[in-house]
């Protein structure tokens, strides 16, 4: 297993895992008719546009096996006055959960926040609906911070839960 940074020719493989993750946990979150039309096109713009024009604080790392894709994580540094860093993505191939993939993708974002920015707490937000993903990381420390209801893409809603943690160093030193 390979772990490294993501680069813009990542692109079209992270949109592609993004979709079959966005499948595979959010149907009955998400309009059927999104997951089953348009969410690759949605999600390629996405990440080629993230790519196209990166912002300054953004940063990604990903997992791969034999040249493929098998997870990635990606976020924006200090992007909340309030709540630190932010985990905008983190995905594993579902044939690949259950190998700590997650977590080290994890401890690669904590150690990009704790040498590149002096605050180290750090969220994500998670569909509330989603409840492995909420077991995990309350496995690796993260806490409840408050919720929201987000416009998804496709149309609809749904509840979210804000995940933080206040200091991204606890993940470097969890063993669970």
């Amino acid at each position: 297993m390979l772990f490294r940074p993501v680069t813009s020719n990542d692109a079209e493989a992270i949109a592609q895992l993004h979709t079959e993750s966005w499948r595979d946990h959010y149907r009955g979150i998400f309009p059927d008719s999104y997951l089953d039309g348009g969410i690759f096109d949605d999600r390629i713009q996405v990440w080629a546009e993230r790519f196209a024009q990166p912002q300054s604080n953004q940063w990604g790392a990903a997992a791969e096996e034999n040249g493929r894709l098998v997870g990635f994580a990606f976020g924006y540094g200090l992007e909340d006055p309030e709540w630190g860093s932010y985990l905008d993505n983190l995905h594993v191939r579902p044939d690949y959960k259950g190998r700590g993939i997650g977590k080290v993708l994890m401890q690669m974002t904590a150690q990009w926040i704790v040498e590149t920015y002096d605050r180290h707490d750090f969220y994500l937000w998670v569909l509330e609906a989603n409840h492995a993903s909420r077991a995990f990381y309350e496995r690796i420390g993260g806490r409840n911070a408050g919720m929201k209801n987000w416009d998804t893409p496709g149309g609809g809603f749904a509840d979210c839960l804000r995940i933080a943690w206040k200091d991204a160093k606890a993940l470097l030193v969890n063993n669970t």
